[in-house]
C-alpha cells in the first residue's frame, strides 16, 4: 500500500476514492491479520477500514467472498453505495440482501455476489434452512458490533461462520461498545474476535481529524399547569403503590419509581404465585396493582418529557386496547378511577386552550435561528416515542423555511403506520438532497446514518443508555465543526436518564483500558475453544448433533418461527430445515405429525384471546397426531388469569380435543424435543414429510402438491421438484422410472413405488378376503 497525492493506493480499491488516512490504514493492517474489534468514534471513518480489509482479503483469496452485515436496509443500502463506489469490482458483484428479497432471490444472488451486504436476520433465516453456506467467506464485517449480545443473529452467524469457514476472518465495528468490561468481554467472545483495537478523540493518530462538536444543555422548567397534572399521576401512583407494600414486596419510596424496579417486583409475585397449586387472591391483586403502576408511571414519563399531545395519544391508545380487549383488568382499573378521569379531563382541557410542552418552544427558537443563520443546515431531531415525533413534525411545520420529515420503524401502532423499509431509504434519501432539511428521527435513526452535512442535533428527550446517546449525537460533526443541544426537563425523567448517561460515559473509558489488555486471555480463550470444537463435551457448538445419524432429520417450520431461538438450536443439532408459511402448526415432523409450539405467555394470552382452542382443534383436524408443546419455567401467574381456567385448559386440549402436551423449559429443550419426535417418525416409522390441510380449499398449486405428496416416500420438497420438472400430474403419471429418476430426490426407489403403484389394480373386497 503507497500513497499517491492524498489517497490510497492498493489493489481492489479504485484510484482516487479513498482519502488516506494513516490510522485506517494501519487498523485495516491488523484486521486483515487478526480478528479484531475496532472502537472508533462517529465520523472517523469505520465503514472505509472495512472496504480496504474486504480488498485485502478478496485480494489475498481471489475466489472468496465477503460479507458485511447491517442491522437495518437503510444501512445496508448505504454501505453499499459506499462499496461499489470505492472497490474496483464490477457493481454486479457488490449486492444488497435483505428480508425484502425472497428466499430463492437471495440464494441465487448469493452464487455469484463477491461482496454480500445483508441484514443478519435474512441472513440467519437463509443459514438456518441451508440455502447456502458460509464456506466461501473470507471475511464477515459486524457493523454495529455491539449488538452481538444474547439471541441477537450476529452472535448465531459467529458461530456458524466459525464452523463452516475456511479462511475465517471477522471485524466488528462500533462507535458505542458500552460502559462495562464485562459486555464488551462478552460481544468479543460472541462475535469471536481474538482482539481489540481502540481510538478516540484524545488518540494521537487521530487527532488532526477530529471535528468539534459544541454541546449544550437546555434545562427546561415545567409550567405549574404541567406540574398540577405530574401530582395527580403521584397521587394515584401511591395508591397502587401502598398495597404492594402492605402485602410484603418492596418498592422504593418517593417521586421516583422505575419501570425496571416494578419489573423486578412483578417477577417475584409471579414467582411466589407459582409456588401454589391455588395461590391466594391477594397476589392476582397486587399484579393488577403493579400493572396500573407501570402505566402510571409511563404517563408520568409522557406528560413530563414528551408533552401534552403525546400524552392524549397515548391515553386514546389505552382506550383502543380495551375496545379490542387487548389490555388487563390493571389498565381497566386504573382508566376507571375517578383520579384517572380528573387528570384526562385537565389534560384536554389544557390542549384545547393551547397549552403545550415548553420544550415545543424551545425547539421553534432554536431551529429558527440555525435556518436564520443558515438556510441550508441540515437539522436532525431525535425523540425516543413516535407519538412525540408526530407533534415535533407538526410544530416545526409552523416554521416556513422548515422542510419537516419523520423517520420511524417499520411497525405499524395502531392508525400510525410504519414506514417501510423502500420509505426509510427514501426519506434518507430525501434529507441528503435537501428535499428536506429537518428529519425527526425516532430510535431508528440513532444507528449509523451517514449525513456529513448534518450541522445542528437535538434531543428532545434523554434517553437511559450510553449507547443510543453516542449514536445520537455521532450524527454531527462528521466532516464540519456541529452542535448538539440536549433538553433536559428538570424534575422529570429527562433529569435522571441524563446524570445516568454522563456517569457511564465516565466509565466507559477505563472499561476500554480494560478490554484492551484482554488480547492474550482471549486468544488463549479462543485456541482453547477451537482445540475442544470436535470433542463432545465442547460448547456450544456440541449441540450441532447429538449423535451420529445415518439420516437428516427434517422439519417443516412455519416462516414466523425461524427467528426464533428454537430454530437456531434446530439448525445446531444439524436438522434441516424447510421453511414455509403454514396455515395449521409451527413445525411439521411427518404426514401424521405436526406440533403448536406456545412461549407460556403466548399460552396464557391465547386462551385469554380466544385463538388457542381453535388452533389445536384446526391441528387435531388436519394431522393424526398432533403435539402441542408449552415452553417456559411457569405459566400460573403470568396474568392475572384464575388458574383453574389454566388448569381446566389443559384438561380440554388433553381430553376433549386429544392434544398430547410436552412441557420444555427453554429453546433448547424445545429444539431436542423436535428432532427426537421427528426421528421416530421418519428414521424410526420411515413416515413421509408433508404439510396437511384441515381445508379443502387452496390453490391448483397446492392441491397438486397434497395429492402427489401421497405417495410413499414423497414430501412435500420432492412434490414441488417433480411438477417444476414435468408441469403436470399426467406427465408425471405416465413416465417411466428413468425418467423421474431425473429429479433430484427421486431415486429409484421412490422412481419404482410411484410406477408400482400407478399400475397396481385396486383390490376388491373379495379379493382382500381372499
Amino acid at each position: 500500500m503507497s500513497i499517491t497525492e492524498k489517497y490510497v493506493e492498493m489493489p481492489l480499491i479504485k484510484e482516487n476514492s479513498v482519502d488516506y488516512r494513516s490510522y485506517q490504514v494501519n487498523l485495516a493492517d491488523i484486521a486483515a491479520r487478526q480478528s479484531t474489534m475496532i472502537v472508533l468514534s462517529t465520523g472517523l471513518g469505520k465503514t472505509v477500514i472495512a472496504a480496504l480489509v474486504t480488498a485485502k482479503r478478496l485480494f489475498e483469496i481471489p475466489d472468496s467472498k465477503v460479507l458485511f452485515l447491517a442491522p437495518s436496509r437503510p444501512l445496508v443500502d448505504q454501505q453499499a453505495r459506499y462499496l461499489k463506489r470505492v472497490l474496483d469490482l464490477d457493481e454486479n458483484l457488490v449486492v444488497c440482501l435483505t428480508g425484502q428479497d425472497s428466499p430463492e432471490n437471495r440464494k441465487t444472488t448469493w452464487r455469484d455476489a463477491r461482496v454480500i451486504i445483508m441484514t443478519p436476520q435474512a441472513l440467519q433465516n437463509d443459514l438456518i434452512q441451508s440455502s447456502y453456506d458460509l464456506s466461501e467467506v473470507s471475511l464477515v464485517v459486524f457493523d454495529e458490533a455491539h449488538r452481538g449480545v444474547g439471541n441477537y443473529a450476529y452472535t448465531f452467524v459467529a458461530e456458524l461462520y466459525e464452523r463452516q469457514g475456511k479462511a475465517v476472518r471477522s471485524l466488528g465495528l462500533t462507535a458505542s461498545p458500552g460502559h462495562q468490561a464485562e459486555h464488551i468481554k462478552t460481544v468479543c467472545e460472541n462475535l469471536r474476535l481474538s482482539h481489540v483495537e481502540v481510538r478516540n478523540e484524545s488518540s494521537k493518530d487521530v487527532k488532526e481529524y477530529i471535528v468539534s462538536v459544541d454541546s449544550e444543555v437546555h434545562y427546561i422548567r415545567l409550567p405549574p399547569e404541567i406540574e398540577v397534572l405530574r401530582d395527580i399521576l403521584y397521587s394515584i401512583m401511591n395508591d397502587y403503590r401502598e398495597p404492594v407494600v402492605e402485602h410484603g414486596f418492596r418498592l422504593p419510596e418517593g417521586r421516583r419509581l422505575t419501570r425496571n424496579e416494578i419489573l423486578r417486583t412483578q417477577r417475584a409475585v409471579r414467582k411466589e404465585i407459582g409456588t401454589y397449586t391455588k395461590p391466594p387472591r391477594n397476589l392476582f391483586l397486587v399484579i393488577r396493582n403493579l400493572t396500573a403502576l407501570m402505566r402510571t408511571v409511563h404517563l408520568l414519563e409522557f406528560v413530563g418529557t414528551q408533552g401534552l399531545m403525546p400524552t392524549q395519544r397515548y391515553i386514546q391508545g389505552i382506550h383502543e386496547e380495551i375496545r379490542n380487549k387487548k389490555t388487563s383488568k390493571g389498565v381497566q382499573d386504573l382508566v376507571a378511577k375517578s383520579e384517572f378521569q380528573q387528570f384526562k379531563s385537565l389534560l384536554n382541557a389544557l390542549i384545547s386552550k393551547g397549552h403545550r410542552h415548553p420544550k415545543a418552544d424551545s425547539l421553534l427558537e432554536i431551529v429558527s435561528d440555525q435556518l436564520s443563520v443558515n438556510l441550508d443546515s441540515r437539522i436532525l431531531i431525535f425523540t425516543r416515542f413516535r407519538d412525540t415525533a408526530v407533534e415535533v413534525t407538526e410544530t416545526l411545520e409552523q416554521l416556513d423555511d422548515a422542510r419537516v420529515s419523520r423517520f420511524v420503524g417499520q411497525s405499524s401502532r395502531g392508525s400510525d403506520k410504519g414506514f417501510s423499509q423502500k420509505k426509510q431509504v427514501e426519506v434518507l434519501e430525501g434529507f441528503r438532497n435537501n428535499e428536506f432539511n429537518i428529519l425527526v428521527a425516532t430510535q431508528v435513526g440513532e444507528e449509523g446514518l451517514d449525513i456529513p452535512e448534518c450541522n445542528l442535533v437535538i434531543f428532545y428527550d434523554c434517553v437511559p443508555s450510553v449507547v443510543p446517546y453516542i449514536q445520537r449525537k455521532g450524527r454531527t460533526g462528521r466532516r464540519a465543526p456541529g452542535r448538539v443541544v440536549i433538553f433536559v426537563a428538570k424534575g422529570t425523567h429527562d433529569e435522571f436518564y441524563h446524570w445516568s448517561v454522563m456517569s457511564k460515559l465516565k466509565k466507559m473509558p477505563k472499561a476500554l483500558e480494560e478490554v484492551e489488555d484482554i488480547e492474550k486471555e482471549k486468544q488463549t480463550s479462543l485456541d482453547e475453544f477451537v482445540s475442544d470444537k470436535h470433542q463432545e463435551t465442547s460448547e456450544p457448538l456440541t449441540r450441532i448433533a447429538p449423535q451420529k445419524e445415518t439420516a437428516k432429520i427434517k422439519l417443516i417450520v412455519d416462516s414466523r418461527e425461524l427467528p426464533t431461538a428454537v430454530a437456531r438450536e434446530l439448525a445446531r443439532l444439524d436438522v434441516q430445515i424447510s421453511g414455509e408459511t403454514l396455515k395449521i402448526g409451527d413445525y411439521i415432523a411427518s404426514e401424521d405429525v405436526a406440533i403448536e409450539r406456545k412461549e407460556s405467555m403466548d399460552f396464557v394470552q391465547s386462551l385469554i384471546d380466544g385463538r388457542l382452542f381453535v388452533q389445536l382443534s384446526a391441528l387435531r383436524s388436519a394431522y393424526r397426531k398432533p403435539v402441542l408443546i408449552i415452553e417456559g419455567e411457569q405459566i400460573i401467574g403470568l396474568r392475572a388469569v384464575n388458574p383453574a381456567s389454566i388448569y381446566g385448559a389443559l384438561a380440554s386440549i388433553a381430553i376433549r380435543i386429544q392434544v398430547p402436551i410436552i412441557w420444555t423449559r427453554n429453546a433448547e429443550e424445545t429444539a431436542n424435543v423436535l428432532y427426537r419426535i421427528a426421528h421416530l417418525e421418519q428414521v424410526t416409522s420411515k413416515k413421509p414429510l408433508r404439510t396437511r390441510s384441515g381445508e379443502s380449499k387452496g390453490t391448483d398449486a397446492e392441491v397438486l402438491e397434497y395429492i402427489l405428496s401421497g405417495f410413499p416416500g414423497v414430501d412435500t420438497v420432492t412434490s414441488r421438484a417433480l411438477l417444476t420438472e414435468f408441469g403436470t400430474l399426467e406427465r408425471i403419471f405416465s413416465s417411466e422410472k428413468e425418467n423421474l429418476q431425473r429429479v433430484k430426490g427421486v431415486g429409484p426407489k421412490i422412481a419404482g413405488r410411484i410406477r408400482r403403484l400407478l399400475e397396481s389394480k385396486y383390490p376388491s373386497h373379495k379379493e382382500e378376503s381372499d
